[in-house]
């Protein structure tokens, strides 16, 4: 097969929303109307709701309901002590060594390989807003064209792991052309585009090893389209997947209802009724149980900088109201404010247990909050609480999405509840990409958000929360500087005690002893009683993990008996379980086959320019993709273009041998080719004629 590296423009089909391509499956993951933007670290539609992890791949898959561990673009992968350098000092430290899958290609033909992955994690490095490991690696040596190392700095906790594996990778010919990288000799990383941000840069042209690449985009659908170059043998079996924007529940619930949706993660009141009894033979849920749903303080905005404030404002949650008037039965209430999902509250001893359980009972306290305020200072002055230092406590907003409707209704109980110990509160809905810009940006009072993150681990849901992993200047990310983990915006140099460590390092100590059960059970511990004293969050309702489906003609479902992965087409964090598994378990009975076993169904272009992969027929001009490696080896690439394009990436690792790669240019020019074939043509047809003559001439 030959191979060429070039611009991949996908050709765009006229949109239809009422009629589905044959062997198609519409997905509903998040409300639109979609932005045209596909930038993996920044996505403003949400990375489960237009598809982004069908497109782009991990190194490895984490199912954190069981801590399953499933080798994917990165086929096996060791853990080694190393050692970094801080000002000029060796200091031990940890890393990872990554053998990568062969035979694997981005959609525009480039190879994926150890440069690939190099490229990716050096651009967070260069690029420090991108997060996820930004300032945590301190080197990185392609050992060979499929193995590199990589070596933390002196900071990283073992969190960074499955960071690591759980990250998405992306094209260099694509992205280093836009955001050149190059390493020194010590170990930095430096942006060579000194003006472009890779973080804001909108990219409508993803370019990933996945499943799926994208097919046509609108404000109203995006459409997805089979990788017919994939690298798992006869997968996918679905040919389109199929992604409407839907405004809120109502109208995705109206949808769901009338049979437009394959594959759904909704909130549905009366989903029996309104749902399955439809068609009971095809229509099927299973809200398996999950995490905690929680409530953000903004710890840097006053009054909410007073953990009592906070610890009193969850007191007075009626979180039963909740579960049965907002999520109407399907998200029961917390057992305590802790981030942990309710199978793992076992990992707390008793008297943690006990004392968590007492912050508040799941119908709330009312009473027992304000008499909590009052003992601290607070009165309630004609239906108004007033500080300690005699200032009104303000007005405060608390938002969630805008068409998430059981959390619209969540927060107007919350509301209600807020009142009778005096503290007005505004329920906002603005649009998802606003609210979600809010929450990161600390531009907010209180807000409902999932939680930060989960893992096989009761150390991940604390993470995600006390760790300043986010590598922001100081133990707090600034308001109006973005920011997922810590969120919540609390101060990280916080202690237990007088004479404990700060949470910071407690997190890091349990991240060490992660694999000495006794340390780290009684760290969690510690954790948890931080937590209940200092109150960053609180969980309200266990989060039902929504999940519908229609089996008409799409089969493989997980389903209560049988819950090989987790169901929602939504869950798709960095650091664990993504719906590309279940998507590959699928198969379209209306398509029996691979679908491009029907080459009749193969659109056209991709039998012209369009397709890096096939040989083409036409002349065009010729480049050479050049990349700078210094490494303890040499490499050789072997590239033959055909499209025009030019992309430099400069790298130098940092070893004690320093090479440089070798490009072997293989340049095929296509013009020569069809010149020769224009006169076999010619021949043929005088060969024709001349048989056609003499054929007359006989009779």
């Amino acid at each position: 097969m030959l191979m060429s590296i070039g611009v991949f423009v996908m050709p765009i089909l006229a949109q239809s929303t009422s009629v589905q391509p044959e062997g198609s499956m519409t997905i509903v993951a998040a409300n639109g109307p979609w932005q045209d933007n596909f930038n993996p670290w920044n996505d403003p539609n949400g990375q489960a709701g237009t598809g982004l992890w069908y497109i782009y791949e991990p190194l490895a898959l984490v199912n954190y309901l069981n801590g399953e561990t499933i080798p994917w673009l990165a086929t096996n992968w060791t853990f080694t002590n190393a050692t970094a350098y801080v000002n000029g000092k060796p200091v031990p430290t940890f890393g990872i060594v990554l053998w990568l899958r062969h035979d694997v290609y981005f959609t525009d033909g480039t190879p994926f390989n150890a440069t690939a992955v190099w490229y990716t994690f050096a651009l967070e490095q260069a690029y420090p807003q991108l997060g996820y490991t930004a300032n945590d690696i301190a080197n990185m040596t392609i050992i060979n064209p499929y193995q590199l190392e990589i070596v933390f700095n002196q900071r990283a906790t073992p969190v960074i792991l499955y960071t690591i594996l759980g990250h998405f990778i992306v094209d260099p010919a694509q992205w280093g052309k836009l955001f050149p990288v190059q390493q020194l000799p010590n170990g930095t990383y430096v942006a060579l585009n000194k003006t472009g941000n890779p973080f804001t840069y909108t990219n409508p042209n993803p370019i990933g090893t996945g499943p799926y690449m994208l097919y046509s985009f609108s404000p109203q659908q995006v459409v997805l389209v089979a990788n017919p170059h994939y690298w798992m043998p006869g997968e996918p079996r679905i040919k389109y997947l199929l992604f409407p924007a839907y405004a809120g529940n109502v109208q995705e619930n109206a949808a769901l209802n009338n049979g437009q949706i394959t594959w759904a993660g909704a909130f549905e009141p009366g989903i029996q009724q309104n749902f399955v009894a439809k068609d009971p033979a095809h229509r099927y849920y299973y809200f398996a149980p999950g995490y905690p749903q929680m409530i953000l303080f903004n710890n840097m905005r006053w009054p909410l900088t007073d953990p009592v404030l906070r610890q009193a404002i969850y007191m007075a949650i009626n979180r039963t109201s909740l579960y049965y008037l907002a999520e109407y039965g399907y998200e029961p209430a917390t057992l305590t404010p802790l981030p942990l999902p309710e199978q793992m509250l076992n990992v707390l001893n008793s008297s943690v247990l006990q004392m968590a359980e007492s912050m508040a009972p799941p119908q709330g306290n009312v009473t027992a909050a304000l008499q909590l305020l009052e003992s601290h200072g607070y009165k309630l002055v004609n239906g108004q609480l007033i500080a300690p230092n005699g200032t009104p406590v303000p007005t405060m907003t608390i938002m969630a999405p805008a068409g998430w409707t059981d959390w619209d209704a969540d927060l107007a109980l919350i509301a209600q509840d807020l009142k009778q110990i005096g503290i007005t509160v505004e329920v906002q809905t603005p649009p998802f990409s606003t609210w979600y810009n809010y929450m990161q940006t600390g531009n907010y009072w209180m807000g409902m958000i999932w939680n930060l993150i989960q893992g096989p681990a009761p150390i991940f849901y604390f993470e995600g929360y006390l760790y300043n992993y986010w590598n922001s200047p100081g133990n707090v990310t600034p308001i109006g500087n973005s920011t997922y983990y810590n969120m919540e915006r609390l101060n990280l140099s916080l202690r237990l005690t007088p004479n404990s460590p700060p949470v910071n390092q407690m997190v890091f100590y349990a991240w060490n002893n992660i694999s000495n059960p006794q340390v780290e059970n009684q760290l969690i511990n510690d954790l948890a009683l931080f937590w209940l004293k200092y109150m960053p969050a609180a969980g309200v309702v266990y989060n039902a993990l929504w999940y519908e489906y229609v089996n008409t003609t799409v089969v493989g479902w997980p389903t209560a008996q049988n819950y090989y992965w987790l169901a929602p087409p939504w869950v798709s964090t960095g650091t664990t379980t993504l719906p590309v598994i279940l998507a590959l378990h699928l198969v379209n009975q209306s398509v029996p086959e691979p679908w491009w076993y029907y080459t009749s169904q193969v659109p056209s272009s991709w039998y012209t320019s369009n397709d890096p992969f096939v040989y083409q027929t036409t002349s065009t001009s010729t480049t050479t993709t050049s990349t700078t490696i210094s490494t303890s080896t040499t490499t050789t690439t072997t590239t033959s273009t055909t499209t025009s394009t030019t992309t430099t990436t400069s790298v130098s690792t940092t070893t004690s041998i320093s090479t440089t790669t070798t490009t072997v240019t293989s340049t095929v020019t296509s013009s020569s080719n069809s010149t020769l074939y224009m006169i076999i043509a010619v021949i043929v047809i005088i060969l024709v004629i001349i048989g056609v003559v003499l054929a007359l001439r006989r009779r």
